[in-house]
C-alpha cells in the first residue's frame, strides 16, 4: 500500500538534491556515500527544513508544495532521530518523552517495552548532558520509537551501540516496524543484521534510485 510519495528538488551541503520515490510500508534501507544529501532528505521529510519545490505527500495528506510546509513537523506522523544529538543537556529521558507526548498520544505499552529492549530504566532520570554517547543515541531512539505514528525516520541510529546493543536495537526497529504497519527509512554506514529491508533506495550524485 502507498504511504508516502515524494518529488523534491533542496539544496544539500553538497550542491542540488533531487528526490522522486513513492515508498511503501516495512523498513527502505537509504544508503549513500557521505555527504550525498541523505540526511538532508530525511530533514525534508521530518519538515525540518523546506524544500525549494515537488510536493511530499503522507497517505491521503500533502504535508509540503513547493517551498510552503502545509503541515509542520510537529504535526506529521513521524518519529525522527537525526544523526545528530537532538536532546537538550538539561533535560532527563523522562523529561523528552513528556515533551514527546504533548503531540502525540501516549503508548504506555510500547514505551515500557522499548525502554526494555534498549536496556533504558536505570538512566531514564539521568540528564542528557550526563550521558554517553550511546546511552543518548539509545535516548533518541526510544523518543523516535514513541512519536512515531506512521513514519519512522532513523540517522544512523547505532553507530554508537556495541554490537549485541546494537543488533537489539535493529531488530526492535525491524519488528516494531512489522507489528505497528510502519513506513520506516533509516540510514546507515554500516550492516544492520536484523533489519531486513523491504526495499532499498540509493542516493548519488544528487538524484535517488532503486539500488
Amino acid at each position: 500500500m502507498l504511504q508516502l510519495e515524494l518529488t523534491l528538488v533542496a539544496t544539500s551541503s553538497h550542491g542540488a538534491l533531487r528526490a522522486a520515490a513513492t515508498i511503501g510500508q516495512g523498513v527502505t534501507l537509504l544508503s549513500g556515500p557521505s555527504g550525498a544529501g541523505k540526511s538532508t532528505l530525511l530533514a525534508l521529510l521530518a519538515g525540518a527544513i523546506p524544500p525549494q519545490s515537488g510536493t511530499l505527500r503522507w497517505r491521503n495528506q500533502t504535508w509540503s508544495d513547493g517551498p510552503s510546509l502545509l503541515v509542520p513537523s510537529h504535526l506529521r506522523a513521524i518519529g525522527w532521530q537525526p544523526q545528530a544529538s537532538s536532546l537538550h543537556p538539561g533535560w532527563t529521558a523522562r523529561d523528552h518523552l513528556d515533551a514527546t507526548y504533548r503531540f502525540r498520544p501516549q503508548r504506555p505499552d510500547l514505551e515500557a517495552s522499548v525502554i526494555e529492549s534498549l536496556e533504558l530504566r536505570p538512566i531514564m532520570a539521568r540528564r542528557a548532558g550526563q550521558l554517553s554517547a550511546g546511552e543518548a543515541q539509545r535516548v533518541a531512539l526510544l523518543r523516535a520509537l514513541t512519536a512515531c505514528q506512521g513514519l519512522l525516520l532513523l540517522d544512523e541510529p547505532v553507530t554508537a551501540l556495541p554490537p549485541d546493543l546494537a543488533r537489539r536495537a535493529t531488530e526492535l526497529i525491524a519488528s516494531l516496524t512489522h507489528e505497528q504497519g510502519w513506513t520506516a527509512i533509516v540510514v546507515s554506514h554500516q550492516p544492520l543484521d536484523g533489519l531486513k529491508p523491504t526495499a532499498h533506495l540509493e542516493l548519488a550524485e544528487g538524484r535517488l534510485r532503486t539500488a
